[in-house]
């Protein structure tokens, strides 16, 4: 077997082994030989659509890469006595978390598939694929290496930046590079992916699931705005935004709480896929069922701030009771029976809102640019809007636009990542007292691996 493609075929065989009903359907994996893997338009699509599975695994987006960050920011509570989810919430959290390790060891899966893509789909005689077909396929698999460097580098800092598929007989040892570098090599992803993918597919599920030009712009939009955090230019995050935002093809839907009890909504721009063969494991432990695993903490200051006439307050946190106890349980995955929730990873509310930042930062004013789109997310929700004058400096409007933020976004493994971009953890998480607390460590078995890895400051 070419020993380039074992480990690919290997981690796709982890995630891929079962069929699905929406764009996903193939056949399966275990039927294809890896030393042919890549002959066919059939086979190269097998591949494209076994890297975005590995996003549903439960080491990546289906629970750990969202259920982390909502600990670190104080969100949720596990029923069992595990300090392994609930130091993240708090100032002793350390090397050797399982969590960590877990995300860690999914998200480069990911990257390997997507690296055998880039690198193996070019090299296809054109007589079996076309050169459009596989600059698309290239497209997406750039799409999803981003998207996959984009945690990394917040969740990590300083990572191995990987850009080849791993060999089995090679050394692991790769330098970590610095998160400007990282940023780098995301924003070239998909700078190049953007100009390869599609604008749309043959159906909404299709085209909500998959990599296209949108997607590649609104994430660019938000990649833009962390990596300001390190050139303090926020032009490109203003420009990525306003291109979505004008936009017909996406709007904010009326009613807040169908963006999950529906699937793939008109606010949606990246939605991952779940069905009967692919279940969200998240979904399945996060509801009124005797599989509860994760809940609302019950002494959680997000409790006490959502106005009453926030609309987005009974979407979001729902009273029940689970195995005679009292819960407040995340109201944000309600199709848990069969667990076919779908994620949106990115919608156009957090566009809207990442825009008013960027408007207000770019122009050094709360200008009525930058107000007008926390505006429309305020009122979407049912209420009044702060007084375009309220705000005294861009700094507390951008506080007030994280802060709204937070709400809009809860649950969705955003709120811990934007605090941490701007320092306002430190203000609102008690729990958080330095910024060596920003950073996850690295897993103590990668380093015995690569020995290169240096441990994040604090471990």
């Amino acid at each position: 077997m070419n020993k380039k493609l074992n480990i690919f075929f290997a981690s796709l065989l982890l995630f891929t082994c079962f069929s699905c009903e929406k764009f996903l359907d193939r056949d399966p994996l275990s039927q294809v030989g890896a030393d042919d893997f890549f002959n066919s338009e059939t086979n190269a699509t097998a591949a494209v659509n076994g890297m975005y599975r590995t996003l549903l695994s439960s080491f990546t987006y289906g629970q750990t890469m969202v259920i982390i960050p909502e600990f670190s920011a104080g969100h949720v509570s596990h029923t069992g006595s595990f300090p392994e989810y609930e130091l993240f919430a708090t100032d002793s959290l350390v090397a050797a978390n399982a969590w960590t390790t877990n995300s860690w060891q999914g998200i480069y899966a990911t990257i390997n598939s997507a690296n055998n893509i880039i690198k193996h789909v070019p090299e296809m005689d054109a007589s079996l694929i076309s050169e459009q077909k596989g600059n698309e396929f290239v497209g997406e698999a750039k799409f999803v290496r981003a998207l996959s460097y984009f945690y990394l580098v917040r969740a990590f800092g300083n990572v191995p930046l990987k850009l080849e598929p791993t060999e089995e007989t090679e050394n692991p040892v790769v330098d970590q590079a610095a998160p400007a570098v990282i940023y780098d090599q995301i924003i070239k992803d998909l700078t190049e992916a953007e100009e390869t993918l599609p604008a749309s597919y043959a159906d909404v599920p299709t085209t909500k699931g998959r990599a296209h030009v949108n997607t590649a712009k609104a994430l660019l939009a938000k990649v833009h705005l962390y990596h300001a955090s390190i050139t303090n230019d926020y032009s490109k995050a203003l420009e990525y935004s306003e291109e979505i935002l004008a936009l017909t093809d996406y709007s904010l839907v009326g009613d807040y709480g169908s963006i999950w009890s529906a699937e793939n909504t008109t606010e949606s721009i990246f939605e991952l896929q779940f069905d009967n063969q692919a279940t969200n494991p998240l979904a399945a432990v996060s509801n009124a069922n005797a599989s509860l695993l994760f809940y609302v903490k019950p002494e959680n200051r997000i409790n006490t701030l959502y106005a009453d006439e926030d609309k987005r307050k009974d979407a979001t946190l729902v009273q029940a009771t689970v195995n005679s106890t009292d819960r407040i349980i995340m109201g944000k995955f309600p199709n848990f029976n069969p667990a076919i929730q779908n994620l949106p990873l990115i919608r156009l509310s957090e566009i809207y809102l990442i825009h008013a930042e960027a408007a207000a930062r770019v122009s050094n004013s709360v200008s009525t640019e930058a107000y007008n789109s926390l505006k429309a997310v305020q009122e979407r929700a049912g209420l009044t809007p702060d007084a375009i004058g309220s705000f005294t400096s861009v700094n507390d409007f951008v506080k007030k636009v994280q802060l709204e933020k937070e709400l809009e976004l809860l649950f969705e493994g955003e709120t811990w990542f934007d605090f941490c971009r701007t320092g306002l953890a430190l203000e609102v998480l008690p729990w958080v007292s330095n910024e060596n607390q920003f950073l996850y460590p690295i897993p103590p078995s990668q380093i015995a691996i690569n020995p290169s890895l240096e441990q994040n400051p604090g471990y």
